[in-house]
């Protein structure tokens, strides 16, 4: 799974969707159920395919959707994606 990781840490991704999910829905950021599963918000197929290419185009880094549905809470989605600290081979990332 180390070589799908997105290129950022998990409190930069969680902050992230965080943001992003609120302005969508035009929900508080403050108290987000990060733990809560994202179609419960009423975000569909559609908004996940943006979401994608959004998280893609601010990160430069593909981002297949599916993951949304496959992951269905920013918290499992950052489980799974946020940055472990190693590179796509499994090697420590330079330093920045």
């Amino acid at each position: 799974m180390t070589a799908n990781r997105l290129p950022i840490d998990a409190e930069t991704l969680r902050t992230w969707l965080v943001n992003y999910i609120s302005s969508v829905l035009d929900l508080p950021v403050e108290g987000f159920p990060t733990a809560a599963r994202l179609d419960s918000f009423g975000l569909d197929s559609v908004e996940a395919v943006v979401m994608a290419g959004v998280l893609e185009e601010e990160f430069r880094v593909p981002v297949d959707p599916i993951q949304f549905f496959e992951n269905p809470s920013i918290e499992a989605f950052v489980a799974a994606y946020a940055s472990d600290g190693t590179g796509s081979a499994g090697t420590p990332e330079p330093a920045a």
